[in-house]
């Protein structure tokens, strides 16, 4: 997901993980990794570009579709992203 900017990157980034760890189990090494009993998500900035990494796990793909739906949703609450990047 592509931010505007470097600072809009890191803004977004410092909401989604103080929302995510208020509401979810989470690991926050190298961003937030979000924990579903059957899924995960991850965000996280990348260090290069203006871009918030995003990756998605599940036992079906339909939950992976639903834990996605949830995280960018939120993420898209935060600030002004566009997809693309990496």
């Amino acid at each position: 997901m592509e931010a505007e900017n470097d600072e809009e990157k890191f803004r977004i980034a410092e909401k989604a993980i103080a929302y995510f760890t208020a509401n979810y189990d989470c690991i926050t090494v190298d961003g937030v990794r979000i924990k579903f009993g059957d899924g995960w998500g991850l965000v996280r900035s990348s260090n290069t570009q203006p871009v918030i990494v995003c990756r998605f796990e599940a036992d079906s793909p339909e939950r992976m579709e639903e834990i996605q739906a949830l995280v960018l949703g939120k993420l898209q609450e935060f600030g002004s992203l566009k997809p693309g990047g990496h």
